[in-house]
């Protein structure tokens, strides 16, 4: 497990942090339990940060602790994917129209730089990650520190729904990472034409091709 020993310095972030990057990585997988006293030896480190960071993670919606103070990581249903879907909806689109107005030359480049990391990585894993992060650099372009506070609020939600449809993409079509590269494209290329209105309209176009993949209630 790519798990590692932390500084003992500010532990309970360092902590969050790992844990957080481990399980949106599927390091953890869904429904699995997490014990502290694993943790703290594998860390390295005493249960109070443990706890401590357990506690963050759960407000970020990362794991969630049962009846008996257990802790596990939840399992996104069909409900919470439709839910998280039906968000995306409403913020990709009016991220991608302010970012055409407001975004510069830097964001272009990081962009362009995160389609290529895309296309040259070799695992899901890294494929979600940086799905994440193009997304997060499009937040940032708009300037709206409402939206900014919105996203981050989703933001760890969003990266475990992007995981996991990207399994179940994976599983269809075994070319999860370069469908993502050329949709993250098509989003750039509206975004750098500065029209406002083809800006929002390919970004709903990307969330909303996920639709295939979202499961039923059936499902579950």
């Amino acid at each position: 497990m790519a798990v590692s020993r932390v500084d003992r310095t500010h532990l309970s972030h360092a902590v969050s942090v790992k844990l957080s990057q481990a399980i949106i990585a599927g390091e953890f997988k869904p429904g699995s339990k997490i014990s502290e006293p694993t943790l703290s030896s594998m860390l390295g480190v005493s249960r109070a940060p443990i706890r401590e960071a357990l506690i963050e993670l759960e407000l970020r919606g990362l794991v969630e602790f049962d009846a008996t103070g257990r802790t596990r990581v939840p399992v996104l249903t069909p409900k919470d994917i439709e839910e998280i879907y039906t968000v995306r909806l409403m913020i990709d689109p009016v991220a991608a129209s302010l970012a055409a107005r407001h975004a510069k030359a830097k964001t272009f480049a990081a962009l362009e730089a995160n389609i290529a990391a895309t296309k040259a990585v070799k695992t899901l894993a890294d494929v979600s990650r940086l799905d994440t992060e193009f997304h997060d650099q499009i937040i940032r372009a708009t300037g709206n520190k409402r939206l900014w506070l919105c996203w981050n609020g989703l933001r760890d939600q969003v990266a475990l729904w992007i995981a996991q449809m990207q399994l179940r993409h994976q599983a269809v079509t075994r070319r999860t990472k370069q469908s993502t590269a050329e949709s993250h494209q098509q989003v750039l290329d509206a975004i750098r034409s500065g029209d406002e209105k083809k800006a929002a309209t390919v970004a709903r176009r990307h969330v909303e091709g996920w639709i295939e993949h979202i499961p039923t209630v059936d499902e579950a």
